[in-house]
């Protein structure tokens, strides 16, 4: 794969998702190296003779999406059924501790860190998502688990900011190691300076010490780097920290000092709605909404109070189907059921939390997330199936209502052609998931399950 020095995406409707919300009927984009030169009007904008052209005409061209949570290593555990395992009473809780931290997180090798890594960022690019960032776990798979995602993310060509879920649930060395991770990983990372950069992660508070909780914030901010934690994930998480440290989790975080423009929590799900949206706002804390994977367990996640205060909430795939059109109608959906309205998260908004709002849930509002020049060249190119003339009214209502992942067509990384009328161009897509699967039977066999 390489770069073209200059490339026109020539014709199309392109939504730009701008802070005007630009939406050019039949526009063009003109990309120099990774980033965006010129976009506007086709008329305006000609290709210099060296120039690839991708023909859009009649195609709809909008920002790629921003995955703002997931775990792409569960790619190995796919399709295994959520219930009906020994010992779990299904709750969230048992099945974390009895099935994810047990069978999965405790067990995953570093070959099956890269090859899980590797099946998602395809299934990821297929679908639309051009940046993804992602929670590594496995702590027996240290040191090394991170770079071991890196490998697999570079590969595909998918734009990615990675951290390790720094956990004290095993030891205190363990958690030292987890630290490390990040530390290590993250100024590499800087010191490359390319589209797979790093974060720290902090699993929760029902795993970490206040002690550790603070160090990786401190270790963090020292160098600049962005900090991600799960925070409410169910009921249970909420009432063990009032039960552990007498408030509520939210609280307890700003306390300790842990908040910050720096921080995105991940779900939110099990939040007080009247105290702690106020708080999210005074430290401009982000938020990263994962419809689908919450609907999965029974839980029903509500943003509005988030978004009434203006806290940034941007969405999440969270290893289920990576399809962000799937992502944008559930979390649509789950609430215009919960406040029997159909005004509550119109389709502006909902395309927003999948583009520019997901990119400044991880401070790259000024790199990626809209169509602008001077930005990177991170584009999405849809398949206008619609049985309607789509035009500035109807588009965008087009792509969260009516498209799908058969709909995606080319998507642009870095300005790279990174999937080309559907078929991956950094990878072979069969071995991919050969070796997959292959990790994939050496984890199940580890566990003793059924093999095929």
């Amino acid at each position: 794969m390489r770069r073209c020095a200059m490339l026109l995406i020539r014709g199309g409707i392109i939504v730009t998702m701008d802070a005007d919300r630009h939406i050019y009927r039949n526009g063009s984009i003109l990309v120099e190296g990774d980033r965006i030169l010129e976009i506007g009007p086709a008329e305006q904008i000609t290709a210099p003779p060296n120039a690839e052209v991708i023909e859009a005409g009649g195609m709809i061209v909008l920002p790629g999406f921003v995955s703002t949570h997931n775990h792409l290593y569960s790619a190995v555990v796919r399709s295994l059924p959520y219930a009906g395992y020994d010992n779990i009473d299904f709750s969230f809780i048992s099945w974390m501790e009895r099935f994810w931290f047990a069978l999965l997180e405790d067990r995953v090798t570093q070959e099956q860190i890269y090859a899980g890594t590797l099946a998602n960022c395809v299934d990821q690019i297929k679908r639309g998502i051009t940046t993804t960032s992602d929670t590594v776990e496995g702590s027996y798979a240290l040191p090394g688990a991170l770079f071991a995602a890196d490998r697999a993310c570079m590969e595909s060509g998918i734009r990615a900011v990675l951290a390790f879920e720094t956990t004290g649930r095993i030891s205190d060395e363990n958690a030292i190691l987890g630290l490390q991770e990040n530390i290590e990983f993250f100024e590499m990372a800087q010191k490359r300076n390319g589209r797979v950069t790093g974060r720290f992660g902090v699993h929760t508070t029902f795993t970490c010490s206040t002690e550790l909780i603070q160090r990786v914030a401190e270790e963090a901010r020292n160098r600049g780097a962005g900090l991600q934690m799960h925070c409410c994930d169910d009921r249970w998480h909420s009432f063990d920290t009032t039960r552990r440290f007498g408030k509520r989790a939210v609280k307890y975080l700003e306390d300790i000092g842990f908040l910050g423009p720096d921080v995105l929590l991940a779900h939110c799900s099990y939040i007080d709605h009247l105290q702690d949206p106020p708080i999210f706002k005074k430290y401009d804390v982000k938020v990263s909404h994962n419809a689908e994977s919450n609907a999965i367990f029974g839980f029903w996640p509500n943003m509005i109070p988030l978004l009434k205060e203006d806290v940034t909430v941007g969405l999440g795939v969270d290893g289920m189907t990576h399809s962000m059109f799937e992502i944008m109608r559930t979390a649509q959906m789950i609430h215009r059921i919960r406040y029997e309205n159909l005004e509550i998260l119109p389709d502006e908004q909902v395309l927003a939390m999948a583009t520019i709002e997901g990119a400044k849930c991880l401070q790259m509002e000024d790199e990626i997330g809209s169509l602008e020049v001077g930005k990177k060249a991170d584009i999405l190119i849809l398949k206008n199936q619609s049985t309607v003339p789509l035009f500035e009214r109807n588009v965008v209502t087009h792509i969260v209502s009516s498209s799908d992942r058969a709909d995606v067509d080319t998507v642009i990384v870095d300005g790279q052609v990174v999937l080309r009328h559907g078929k991956m161009q950094t990878v072979d897509e069969e071995a991919v998931l050969a070796l997959c699967r292959a990790e994939a039977i050496k984890l199940w066999e580890a566990n003793g399950w059924p093999i095929p």
